[in-house]
């Protein structure tokens, strides 16, 4: 393995794992790789690019995991490396899988996923680390659920060399208990658990779990390094029970207009976190068993598929007579379940006017805003109140035997229990307004590969999005260049100036081709026939019988003289139009030109950026 990284600097990984997200194709992604590298580091990238796209994994192809990944295998003269960018989180296949394995941890599907995709890759480009290609590192690059996703593959299964990441889920000692069997075994015999509780490890403390934990993997660790932003959410949740971060850790305040949100985040019970994660483990359970509808019925007992059969009287009636047993499971469900998760479900929202109070304290939200979501999810506690108080009602009724009863408290609880929903449905409505969507979203910029690029500047160099800026000095004036921006339309703007020359060449081609070359050869062909007929009068006798025809006299054409005026061509001169459409060109070039000139005047110490645009034509 080597020692020498080909992409060594933070800044270049970090704009190499935002390109996983733009969904770009393999020649795209090659370029833009090409690009980050002339920028960071001054010079071309001499060497090879592969890529290979989990999309295009065998090994994955009945993968349900929701895993996207991206291997790009760099060779050059000196290095060889193989890149593994796992995505974050995308879609809500990913959100469901942030719930299954973080919070419950009871799910490394994408982790295996993980390890998977990247034995398949160095099969695809032909590394084989047991024979001839030792010196190959596999680098894993992550942000946000990838970093869980690569860190557990590595800790599990020996998949990288080194793991970089950006804003990282955090590693869950509860989730890799469940599947790496010798840490099992180790915490079994260092707490005493027995082989036959499984639900055991969630009633150890969590800080001695996390030390363990922590020692367990330490060997492996040294190969982690992480940057983390002190205003991502992320890192605020990491200091819950089951997680534990770990490796070469850098914390950068990207945000220093606010305070973050982890010691918010440290101040609440963890019995406040236990409750949630048993919901989330209730839910993973369930939802392997059938998916969502089957999540919220084995954990609530409300069977959604029937209550939505129901709008009024009628349709409770009938669905009373053709779905007996349903409705019977679903009471009895309901008198078991609603109370435990009610129960957990008070304890979260008990703690909301807290929580959201430090929001306010910290700049986070408004005081309208901490007031708009305590209402509404104290509202929601309130329906699920109410769901409870019909079903304990309901059971009350069917006690008396009373079939005509039975039959009436049935109709009339499901259909309460419809508007209970409802009205659960419309507060998540209210918490779904534009204000307190723009409040969680400046929350997550904090959460973003941008915000920690633009943490990571200094007075030279610094970033825009993912773009790279330099800063200099005028007339006692500083003047930010949006570096990336201006090697894009130097090299862009004279690409396309290329093209439009190519197609004023194809214009000009055409012109003398389809008209003026077309018009000689037609005025040839009428040439060539007046000769044929004046040399050949007599072959034309013919023509006499369309006008004169004595069919005894035998007649002949002794001459034939062609009186014939070519007139010129008229309204298809584009010569004036091409000179100006080629005269256009070279002013944009020299347009061009000048704009890189005055860039480099700006830096006129500095040879670097002259280079840079040497370099960026020959990408």
């Amino acid at each position: 393995m080597s020692e020498v990284e080909i992409l060594d600097s933070q800044q270049a990984r970090l704009r190499l794992i935002d390109l996983e997200y733009k969904d770009l194709t393999d020649n795209e992604l090659k370029k833009e790789i090409k690009k980050i590298y002339l920028e960071e580091y001054g010079e071309l990238l001499n060497g090879k690019l592969e890529i290979f796209h989990s999309e295009d994994s065998k090994i994955l192809e009945n993968d349900v995991s929701g895993y996207d990944g991206t291997a790009i295998y760099v060779s050059t003269k000196d290095i060889d490396e193989l890149y593994v960018i796992s995505q974050g989180t995308t879609d809500i296949k990913d959100w469901e899988y942030n719930l299954k394995s973080m919070f419950a941890g009871l799910d490394t599907s994408q982790a295996l996923a993980t390890k998977n995709f990247t034995e398949e890759a160095r099969k695809h480009f032909g590394i084989d680390n047991t024979n001839n290609n030792a010196s190959t590192s596999v680098i894993g690059l992550s942000h946000s659920l990838a970093h869980n996703n690569n860190t557990t593959a590595h800790l599990i299964y020996d998949t990288f060399d080194q793991i970089y990441s950006v804003n990282g889920a955090q590693t869950n000692f509860y989730q890799i208990y469940n599947e790496d069997k010798k840490f099992n075994k180790a915490v079994r015999e260092n707490f005493s658990i027995p082989l036959s509780d499984f639900d055991a490890i969630y009633n150890l403390d969590p800080k001695q779990l996390e030390t363990f934990a922590k020692e367990y993997y330490k060997d492996k660790a040294t190969n982690v390094h992480q940057l983390i932003s002190k205003d991502d959410p992320l890192y605020a949740v990491s200091g819950a029970r089951g997680f534990f971060t770990i490796g070469d850790v850098k914390y950068v305040d990207t945000n220093p207009d606010l305070p973050g949100l982890r010691n918010l985040m440290d101040e609440i019970p963890d019995e406040v976190i236990k409750d949630f994660q048993e919901l989330a483990i209730d839910y993973t359970v369930a939802s392997k068993k059938g998916g969502t509808n089957a999540a919220i019925q084995e954990i609530m007992g409300v069977n959604m598929d029937l209550v939505n059969e129901i709008d009024d009287i009628g349709s409770a009636v009938k669905v009373y007579f053709t779905k007996q047993g349903e409705i019977d499971a679903m009471v009895h469900g309901l008198n078991d379940k609603l109370p435990g998760v009610l129960s957990r479900i008070k304890t979260v929202t008990g703690n909301a006017d807290v929580i959201f109070g430090r929001l306010v304290n910290a700049g986070y939200i408004t005081e309208e805003q901490k007031n708009t979501l305590v209402t509404e999810l104290t509202a929601i506690e309130v329906e699920l109140d109410g769901i409870q108080e019909t079903v304990s009602r309901l059971t009350s009724i069917r006690d008396m035997g009373d079939f005509y009863a039975q039959l009436g408290g049935d109709a009339a609880a499901i259909i309460k229990m419809k508007r209970h929903y409802n009205s659960i449905m419309e507060s998540f409505e209210e918490l779904n307004n534009e204000d307190l969507l723009a409040a969680m979203e400046a929350i997550g910029q904090s959460h973003s590969i941008s915000e920690m690029l633009e943490g990571l500047s200094d007075k030279k160099k610094s970033y825009i999005g993912t773009d790279m800026v330099y800063t200099t000095g005028s007339g006692g004036k500083e003047i930010r260049v949006n570096i990336s921006a201006s090697l894009r339309m130097y090299t862009d703007g004279k690409s396309l100036l290329e093209e439009k020359k190519d197609e004023i060449g194809k214009l000009d081609l055409a012109w003398n081709t389809e008209i003026l070359q077309c018009f000689e050869d037609e005025k040839r062909k009428v040439v060539h026939k007046i000769s044929e007929i004046e040399g050949s009068p007599g072959s034309y006798r013919s023509l006499l019988r369309k006008h004169v025809y004595f069919s005894r006299l035998d007649k002949t054409v002794r001459g034939i003289q062609v009186h014939d005026v070519f007139y010129p061509l008229t309204n298809a001169d584009l010569d004036t139009e091409i000179t100006s459409l080629r005269e256009s060109v070279e002013e944009g070039f020299t347009y061009i030109e000048n704009y890189r000139k005055a860039i480099e005047a700006l830096f006129d110490k500095d040879d670097h950026i002259a280079t840079l645009f040497d370099l960026a034509g020959r990408l």
